[in-house]
């Protein structure tokens, strides 16, 4: 059975992730309190010596990252500094920790969302650092050809986030948990890297 650690997993998105995992893999729960591993997206060591606890492992999935949304205006230098940061570097902190500690021809899935691609209201710091993430791979891909593969999943906004977020994706069609659960899979088990798998357009 393929060990996969998903960091985020106590979120929104995580929580989808590790139910549609767990029947089918050793899934480990990641996140910055736990509960199987606590995690600092932001601590390279950190993360390091977390993952070499435990040891060798098949995949890494990422469900972390928020950005402000914020009309441009009222947007600081500091707010974009700080989307990009825990949006875009921290996943790429992860992804460069976990390398060393993949098996043959593991996975990486980092997570963007349709902000990369479909413009909303308030939205230039989410599509600055989602679009840092979806063009990032294809070179990661090709600079690990033949180690392992990377990939992005881009989802609209998920089910359980609607309320949440409200008019802000007026006229999106929201991403379901079973699309979801079939784009992580993919990235885990199919042979793609340097993809962006991107689940839904606004209508």
């Amino acid at each position: 059975m393929k060990k996969i650690i998903v960091i985020g997993a106590t979120g929104k998105l995580g929580k989808v992730v590790v139910e549609g995992l767990q029947k089918d893999y050793e899934v480990i729960r990641a996140s910055r309190s736990g509960p199987d591993l606590k995690i600092d997206a932001f601590d390279f060591e950190s993360i390091s010596d977390v993952l070499a606890s435990i040891g060798s492992f098949d995949a890494l999935v990422s469900c972390i990252g928020g950005t402000p949304f914020k009309i441009f205006d009222e947007l600081t230098m500091e707010d974009f500094a700080a989307g990009l940061s825990t949006k875009c570097f921290s996943q790429l902190n992860l992804a460069k920790a976990a390398i060393p500690f993949l098996r043959e021809n593991g996975s990486i899935t980092l997570t963007s969302g349709i902000i990369g691609d479909e413009p909303i209201i308030a939205g230039s710091c989410a599509a600055a650092a989602n679009g840092a993430l979806n063009m990032c791979v294809s070179t990661l891909a090709a600079e690990y050809a033949g180690k392992l593969r990377i990939n992005v999943v881009s989802p609209s906004i998920i089910e359980n986030s609607v309320d949440h977020y409200g008019m802000l994706f007026d006229g999106f069609e929201p991403t379901s948990n079973q699309s979801i659960i079939h784009a992580y899979r993919r990235t885990i088990s199919a042979p793609i890297t340097g993809q962006v798998l991107s689940l839904t357009r606004s209508l």
